[in-house]
């Protein structure tokens, strides 16, 4: 595969990376600079680019000359840069002795064509800076099938993981003791399942010193994303560090933000109090008691789906929802479109065959089906017909607040509806309906739960995981539920009041 193909040419503003560098080596320096340990700085930069951040680096440490000797002066042990791609580095070699040459130097730098991740060497660093490439393992197989053969590959791969999991895991290797540690990355490695290792790592081999998150990209070509600058130091195990979050400061505690589950939750004083609470009070997880399933995938939505009732196909279709039909605490009633729900257990009449035709070329080429799982017509995850027929709460997939409904109607929806069905007919789904829509539920997943950046993301594993206590007194289910039966047959902000108020102090809050 070529490198052309991997999308890793995304460069640090440079805002963000003097501010990296500048907090890294006032780390380093410790407020004492001398001769000694400004010639004995060494910082590495595992994928280099262009030296956005590399070439940031150099020039603080010429100044810093400037204030020692008088004069500029270059070491070019100082910084080392890696990287595959041959013409980013080139124009880093090229900026570099501009750079050198802007204060005096006729010089060059110290970078090399190279995969640094499978460097073998006794050397280690000061400052370890880094904006790896973001790759999933999903489009780039073939690059992660390669890095599995190695010993480093073996020690630190895991499913579903980014690539640049791999260049923290590396960079935290050849850090010396008490090197700092400085990366801008997507954020989303905090909490991700796929992240465990790297967590751990980070966990037991030094502490963060500091944490700046974003709800926002901080890329004009990578909008989508969501970013986070973590500097973090080696074998040291500091307290506190200051976490900047939605233009404000609060601090973490390394030894109190990881969770039960070993993810990382950056979250101010009161909301780790709250989790403490909850923590003690609960008696069960959501995955517990209930069952959470998601919604239909068609693999291809034109051939299933209508905006109008077709009464040639009235003994397969049923009423589908899309995600904007789950308000709180109640759904759409009339459904926006119908779907042919066509799984294993269906056999389709010529009218419908002759209908599915049409899409037959499309259809064949979806995985399930080119593998003989599912017939070339059916659905491709059509799930079980019995968690869109019973009494249920769903909710949307990504959503700005938590917005949990009821439903006990036929509610077909797509995959981007969430689906929660008790696991027994004594649970109150009303009781559980309840604290999922309250306020304190909204705190406890929005620092706790899957985010991206202003929206809550409502998948399968963080539903799961939410702690939660199920009365076992009947009379106070029984009370919550009479409250949300008033809100699912018309909502009031009182009621609502009511129903925070009792879930506040039922935590001790």
């Amino acid at each position: 595969m070529e490198k052309e193909q991997y999308n890793y040419k995304i460069y640090t503003p440079y805002e963000f990376a003097i501010n990296m560098i500048k907090f890294s080596l006032e780390k380093y320096f410790k407020g004492n600079i001398t001769k000694e340990n400004l010639e004995s700085v060494r910082i590495l930069d595992l994928s280099c680019g262009t030296g956005n951040l590399l070439l940031v680096a150099l020039e603080e440490l010429l100044k810093y000359s400037k204030e020692i000797y008088g004069e500029y002066r270059y070491n070019s042990k100082w910084i080392k840069g890696y990287d595959i791609d041959k013409i980013a580095l080139e124009t880093c070699r090229s900026y570099g002795k501009e750079i050198l040459k802007k204060y005096g130097i006729d010089s060059d730098i110290d970078i090399l064509e190279q995969d640094s991740l499978y460097l073998e060497t006794e050397k280690r660093y000061d400052i370890v800076l880094g904006n790896p490439p973001y790759l999933g393992e999903k489009n780039n197989k073939e690059l992660f099938h390669e890095i599995k053969k190695s010993n480093f590959g073996k020690k630190y791969y895991e499913s579903k993981m980014d690539y640049f999991y791999f260049f923290i895991e590396k960079g935290m290797d050849l850090l010396k003791q008490e090197g700092i540690l400085s990366y801008l990355t997507t954020n989303y490695w905090l909490k991700a399942d796929s992240a465990t290792k790297l967590r751990d790592k980070l966990k037991q081999e030094g502490s963060f010193l500091k944490i700046e998150n974003f709800e926002f990209s901080l890329f004009k070509t990578a909008v989508g994303q969501h970013n986070i600058i973590f500097s973090w130091i080696k074998g040291i195990k500091e307290k506190e560090f200051p976490i900047l979050e939605e233009g404000t400061v609060f601090w973490g505690d390394n030894e109190k933000i990881y969770n039960e589950k070993n993810k990382i939750i950056l979250a101010p004083e009161y909301i780790m109090e709250l989790n403490e609470n909850i923590n003690r009070k609960k008696n069960c997880y959501l995955g517990e008691v209930l069952n959470i399933n998601q919604g239909i995938v068609t693999g291809h939505d034109e051939a299933f789906v209508f905006d109008s009732f077709r009464e040639e196909f009235r003994d397969y279709l049923k009423p589908f929802y899309k995600n904007k039909d789950v308000g709180k605490y109640k759904t759409t009633v009339e459904p926006p479109f119908w779907i042919l729900y066509l799984d294993r257990h269906v056999n389709i009449n010529e009218k419908l065959n002759s209908h599915l035709e049409k899409f037959k070329d499309k259809l064949i080429q979806r995985r399930e089906a080119k593998i003989g799982k599912i017939n070339w017509w059916e659905l491709q995850w059509a799930r079980d017909k019995e968690i869109f027929c019973k009494p249920k709460i769903v909710v949307r997939q990504r959503c700005k607040s938590n917005n949990f409904a009821y439903d006990d109607k036929e509610f077909y929806g797509s995959a981007d509806i969430y689906y929660m069905t008790g696991k027994s007919e004594e649970i109150d789904l009303f009781y559980i309906l309840g604290y999922l829509n309250s306020s304190i539920f909204y705190k406890w997943f929005k620092y706790n739960g899957k985010i991206k950046g202003k929206n809550l993301e409502f998948y399968s594993t963080p539903l799961k995981e939410t702690p939660i206590f199920y009365s076992e007194n009947i009379e106070e289910r029984n009370h919550i539920s009479s409250l949300v039966k008033e809100q699912i047959k018309d909502y009031n902000e009182e009621v609502q009041k009511e129903i925070d108020l009792y879930f506040y102090k039922l935590f001790g809050l």
